[in-house]
């Protein structure tokens, strides 16, 4: 079998990058002074910009309380940090740029830990909680208590002790 190839149209495809849809998590250190944290996380943008990144949603870096103690070598000195800078991008981009965008990360001193994943361009965001309602159950009553409830509110008048016996004979007989 024989395949004939158009040059033009093998150049066209050599061309052509496949885009991918990325999500980039990272955690800067809290060593970073809190007017600072914009310009790192601005330099951060521009560096993926200039790798052609075409951004499709972001959140800013705020200080949260990491759930465990994080170490990291700054300098040949090693730090435990357990609050970081929690941002986010999420962007579209060709493949080949992933290892710059890797090995960027690898070497920053300014980040503690990342996490780049394949995504969909689609908002995968989770909705916000409402605050929950005062109350929490639903009553839900039974054939035999909403029947129990009914002749409850029916005998409500005066009670005559002798009747009351009887029936109390009744259900023990």
């Amino acid at each position: 079998m024989v395949i004939f190839f158009d040059r033009i149209s093998a150049s066209k495809l050599m061309e052509e990058k496949e885009f991918r849809v990325y999500e980039l998590s990272y955690l800067f250190v809290p060593l970073i002074e809190e007017e600072a944290v914009s310009a790192k996380a601005g330099d951060f943008k521009n560096f993926l910009s200039n790798l052609g990144a075409q951004f499709i949603s972001e959140e800013f870096p705020r200080l949260i309380q990491l759930a465990y103690a994080m170490d990291k070598s700054i300098a040949n000195k090693k730090y435990k940090f357990t609050n970081a800078y929690f941002g986010w991008f999420k962007f579209e981009i060709d493949a080949e740029s992933i290892s710059k965008i890797k090995e960027y990360l690898k070497h920053n001193d300014d980040i503690i830990r990342h996490l780049l994943i394949k995504t969909i361009k689609e908002n995968t965001q989770a909705p916000k909680k409402l605050s929950p309602r005062p109350e929490f159950r639903k009553k839900f009553k039974t054939e035999g208590e909403s029947a129990a409830g009914a002749s409850q509110t029916e005998e409500k008048g005066e009670v005559n002790e002798a009747e009351v016996d009887k029936k109390i004979d009744e259900l023990i007989a």
